[in-house]
């Protein structure tokens, strides 16, 4: 079953110990954000997304800054070593 909330895929897996968790983003640029969860976790989220919605989209809309941050980090890390 592959599963994808607010355009973001899910990653079963039961070693999760948050209820919801998410890479940090790094400065490779074709990381992408996941949601990673436990079985139980996505059952739940399936049987009631609407509740979950707006915290799972924020939290993917906090990602993508995140990420924007880092690669900007990158960039002005190469252009201050260039220099």
């Amino acid at each position: 079953m592959k599963l994808n909330w607010c355009c973001v895929p899910v990653i079963v897996d039961d070693d999760t110990t948050e209820l919801f968790l998410m890479p940090a983003p790094d400065e490779v640029a074709e990381q992408q954000p996941a949601f990673c969860v436990t079985e139980s976790t996505a059952d739940l989220v399936s049987q009631d997304f609407a509740r979950y919605q707006p915290s799972l989209q924020r939290m993917a809309e906090d990602w993508r800054e995140a990420k924007a941050r880092v690669m900007q980090d990158k960039k002005a890390q190469k252009l201050t070593a260039a220099s």
